[in-house]
């Protein structure tokens, strides 16, 4: 192959529409640079190539069950390299020959590369969901509309993760905003109220923690044995909402702090963790009671390791009535 191109990306380009074209997707590999640093060669892969590390299956700190492996260690790829005298990318090496089906012309859409929603597909979703129309019977309308799901261009997963996104682009002038505002002004008002909060990649709200004066001065009363509650999950985002309790000398519960985090994963809590214990003077707790959960779990045994831990028997009655 004699082709030329003015850029990588013009030859990550060319490889992509030839992927949908003959029906697989395609990734960035691998890229080399000079001494100056400037990119001189980069592969282009079949989105099958290769296989997942052994190294993944043996993870200690795995606490879901993994994914169904769907690379097949295919060989085919696009080489490319910088012919720098005349400052143009030429094709180094391309294989064809895939080792798996490719996709028929109908189901290449339905390739991760390719799956992409179109404006009208999305103005459609948004006035229909303007009406109070579920998402469920609205891409059950549109599959309807372009003959059945494999026919509409993008995959439900592809809807929802739309419409979640677009949730939450709504959220930065909106809910979060105020209630960032909201605990600002409280520590204002009274400079022993504390909050923490980050952001994910996309500027939304990820995690939140905050404590007013009193909880922080409890913790310090009361603060050895410590409980965690994260199944409320009552709020319109649907985001698990951890209280952070203990019990006074008066055998009354007292309320620490809060947490709000993006899900309920191990980094999530950690963070939440981290802020706890920054907040509350890096005081430890002696026994901690948790409700079960294993990421949280995860995360205590990172800051809390010479704690005592013990599960909130509310929660076991409550399994063992369920088994």
């Amino acid at each position: 192959m004699r082709m030329v191109f003015c850029s990588d990306d013009g030859a990550y380009e060319f490889y992509r529409v030839f992927g949908k074209f003959h029906g697989f997707g395609i990734r960035k590999g691998d890229c080399g640079k000079d001494d100056d640093g400037r990119l001189i060669r980069r592969r282009f892969f079949c989105n099958k190539a290769r296989l997942r590390e052994h190294k993944h299956y043996n993870r200690v700190d795995r606490w879901q069950e993994h994914k169904p492996e769907t690379r097949t260690n295919c060989d085919a790829k696009l080489s490319i390299y910088l012919d720098s005298n005349i400052s143009v990318w030429r094709v180094r090496k391309v294989i064809l020959e895939h080792n798996h089906d490719l996709k028929p012309t109908r189901m290449v859409h339905m390739i991760p590369n390719f799956r992409e929603m179109t404006e009208s597909a999305k103005a459609q979703i948004h006035g229909m969901q303007a009406h109070g129309v579920p998402t469920s019977k609205i891409l059950g309308y549109m599959a309807g509309q372009a003959g059945g799901y494999s026919f509409m261009g993008f995959s439900k997963k592809n809807a929802y993760n739309y419409v979640n996104q677009s949730k939450h682009a709504k959220i930065v002038d909106g809910d979060s905003n105020a209630a960032i505002v909201y605990l600002e002004g409280k520590a204002v008002v009274g400079p022993m109220s504390m909050s923490r909060y980050n952001l994910t990649k996309d500027n939304m709200l990820a995690n939140m923690f905050w404590a007013d004066g009193g909880s922080r001065t409890d913790y310090q009363f009361f603060g050895d044995v410590l409980a965690f509650d994260s199944t409320y999950k009552k709020n319109k985002y649907k985001r698990p909402l951890v209280i952070f309790s203990g019990s006074n000398n008066h055998k009354q519960t007292t309320i620490f702090g809060f947490g709000l985090v993006l899900d309920e994963s191990i980094g999530s809590y950690k963070w939440l963790l981290e802020n706890l214990l920054e907040v509350m003077c890096n005081k430890m707790p002696s026994v901690v009671v948790t409700d079960g959960c294993d990421s949280m779990k995860a995360a205590i045994k990172s800051f809390f390791s010479e704690a005592t831990h013990r599960l909130c028997a509310w929660h076991m009655e409550k399994c063992h009535c369920e088994c």
